[in-house]
């Protein structure tokens, strides 16, 4: 009787586990189904290769997106960091990502917006776009100005070493207009600009740990 009992709670126990994975597992398929629009339209599949595993679980379970399967086949060995930018009022005003290789340090400034984009290296930047019959113009603020910025910081953590940058933006948007010094791409020119991407010096492994937890980003040294 005993043993019966015991195996009853064993199976109860076992039930009551499999319906808790289950659950966690529904839930996390749910939340990244609502997400993966998004992420479509984004500049991501052209970072990360997979967006169940290699994006979503490392963004959101994981909590360490600082390393992509694309990038590993492209690139080798690399740190991804991430930064917002924001203004005095707390704004957002610009998004940066920045690949760690072995080739040096590139920094991308990354924006979706629909229309045609107009912007220099200087003031602000605007995009027309028709909506309901009728020609709009809505401003933008300069990535040139926050993407300086940030290129400053990155020159005193690095201790000077060159760092190339980029600005990239959805595939719908006419960017014949932009004359920047920054080079601005599409999202699907990316995956090839990184690829290509060289400061004339080498980082080692180590090197780009390094720099990585300068800017910020958390390693495991277990």
């Amino acid at each position: 009787m005993k043993q019966l009992l015991a195996e009853t709670a064993s199976n109860n126990f076992n039930l009551f586990l499999y319906v808790i994975i289950g659950a966690a597992a529904l839930i996390f398929l749910f939340r990244a189904g609502i997400a993966y629009p998004r992420y479509k339209k984004s500049i991501f599949p052209h970072i990360y290769d997979n967006y169940l595993i290699d994006y979503f679980y490392k963004r959101n379970v994981f909590q360490d997106s600082s390393r992509s399967g694309l990038l590993k086949k492209l690139i080798g060995y690399h740190r991804i960091i991430f930064a917002n930018l924001t203004n005095k009022e707390g704004k957002l005003c610009a998004q940066i990502m920045t690949i760690i290789h072995s080739k040096g340090l590139l920094s991308i400034a990354y924006f979706s917006t629909s229309g045609q984009l107009h912007g220099n290296d200087s003031g602000s930047w605007y995009v027309k776009r028709s909506e309901e019959g009728k020609e709009k113009k809505f401003k933008l603020e300069n990535p040139v100005i926050y993407l300086r910025e940030y290129l400053t910081h990155l020159l005193d953590v690095t201790e000077g070493k060159k760092v190339q940058s980029l600005i990239a933006v959805n595939d719908d948007t006419d960017i014949s207009n932009v004359k920047t010094t920054v080079r601005t791409v599409h999202y699907s020119d990316v995956t090839k600009a990184i690829e290509e991407a060289d400061c004339g010096y080498g980082l080692n492994d180590a090197d780009i740990d390094a720099i990585f937890e300068k800017l910020g980003g958390k390693i495991d040294h277990k």
